[in-house]
């Protein structure tokens, strides 16, 4: 039997030509070289893996493209760990085949890539999450619901979307992108069509009550232009439906994904709607789970004022069930005591201790005051000389003194009415913690609107 061993080396993006080791394989002359054995010994009787921890063997030999009972050689090999190498999701491979008049068996060694990220779906309505899966893991093996940074799956996975929607008639074009924090690395990569409108008719709920029906019914009214998005929905989740639960004290409850059922297929313009249009009703299964009463409010880290100042601030009655969106709420306004004290980065970290026999919630308020700041410099941009001085004149709070956050709201109000009555005036504010001096500067700039 004789061996060949090849090694691919990937840098990003990049696939560095295969190596042959001498003395092996093709360079023995014991046996002739693969390609001029009879077909019965290239033919192709196994593929072996070793190396990966996130994928099956089974679906990195499928996703080589060699068939088993078919004739190979070197050259088919190359390409099979090039195919490997373009699809991004490992960072080095290497390959070694042994031959014998019973056939040809390849062995494959390969480190996973290091990072990989969720892809999304935005708006696929005309397709379940399962059908979307299954189909594009029959063109790409490799795909388990997330995908490497680099490498071509990304185009594979669009590829395979955009076959669906030719396949089914639909007018629209797959586009993707890397998604992530202003700034921050990519945390995920998201699919979604063009060229077509989504709209949402209704939103229904299974799983809830008849008492919260009316409420999640009126927040889900708040969906922007009632368009369908799964980011959309679920920022309308996170930012309206939870909090009828939350202020409710169902502290644990959930939504499941948004299940869209199509009401009408995307078609030529026609008198009820415009063009390339789809309409879906969306149903959301909501798990309330408990609910839960306030135990007891627990201040720490608090040194600026007592804990019994800060109490009365929050509207939160032991026994009642606890509402987290009116504390949250309450919260905001003792920041905004601290701030009228200098204390502008200070934070208040709810914890919570749930008691699920006795269906109690114990709610633990930590306090990071921070430091005091002092007012830095003051900048008015957009004003001739004889009005910037008389707005700099208007500022109460002279450089040094202890900032007041509160105080430029009450400014801003008190400046309109020095300005020229006659012209329609905007002014931005920005204003800048310098962590290192513990001092605020506050830049104003005014311009004059542009009459219609």
């Amino acid at each position: 039997m004789t061996t060949a061993i090849h090694r691919l080396l990937l840098l990003p993006l990049i696939l560095v030509a295969g190596l042959c080791l001498p003395g092996m394989g093709q360079g023995s002359t014991s046996q002739k070289p693969l390609a001029q054995m009879p077909a019965s010994a290239r033919q192709l009787i196994a593929i072996k893996v070793i190396g990966s921890k996130r994928f099956p063997e089974e679906a990195i030999a499928a996703a080589t493209g060699l068939q088993m009972g078919v004739a190979v050689n070197d050259d088919d090999f190359k390409k099979a760990a090039r195919r490997l190498g373009d699809t991004g999701v490992f960072t080095d491979i290497a390959y070694t085949y042994s031959y014998s008049s019973a056939g040809t068996k390849l062995e494959l060694h390969v480190t996973d890539a290091g990072k990989f990220v969720p892809a999304r779906f935005e708006d696929f309505v005309w397709f379940s999450d399962i059908e979307l899966r299954k189909r594009i893991k029959e063109h790409a093996p490799l795909f388990d619901g997330e995908l490497p940074l680099f490498g071509r799956m990304a185009d594979e996975v669009s590829d395979v979307l955009q076959a669906m929607l030719v396949e089914n008639s639909i007018p629209g074009h797959v586009e993707y992108r890397r998604a992530g924090k202003e700034d921050g690395p990519v945390e995920s990569i998201n699919y979604h069509v063009t060229d077509v409108l989504i709209r949402v008719r209704n939103i229904e709920f299974t799983g809830a009550a008849a008492a919260e029906v009316p409420a999640l019914e009126a927040a889900a009214e708040r969906l922007p232009d009632h368009e369908y998005s799964r980011s959309r929905l679920n920022l309308l989740v996170q930012r309206q439906l939870l909090p009828v639960y939350y202020a409710r004290g169902y502290l644990k409850a959930e939504f499941g994904e948004p299940q869209p059922i199509i009401v009408k297929q995307p078609a030529a313009e026609t008198d009820d709607g415009p063009r390339n249009q789809t309409v879906v009703d969306v149903t959301f299964a909501v798990t309330p789970g408990q609910q839960y009463k306030l135990k007891s409010l627990v201040w720490s880290g608090n040194r600026e004022f007592p804990t019994e100042t800060l109490q009365k601030m929050v509207r939160a009655e032991p026994g009642q069930p606890a509402n987290t969106v009116r504390l949250a709420d309450n919260l905001k306004d003792v920041q905004e005591l601290y701030g009228s004290r200098g204390f502008i980065t200070t934070s208040i970290k709810p914890d919570a201790a749930f008691d699920d026999g006795a269906g109690t919630v114990e709610i633990r308020l930590d306090v990071k005051e921070g430091y005091v700041y002092h007012m830095g410099e003051l900048e008015f941009r957009g004003l001739d000389n004889s009005l910037m001085a008389k707005l700099r004149n208007a500022w109460k709070i002279r450089p040094g003194d202890v900032y007041d956050s509160t105080y430029l709201s009450e400014y801003l109000a008190a400046a309109q009415k020095l300005l020229p009555p006659a012209l329609d005036w905007e002014v931005a504010s920005h204003v800048t913690a310098n962590v290192r001096d513990k001092t605020v500067d506050v830049d104003l700039i005014y311009s004059v609107k542009a009459p219609k």
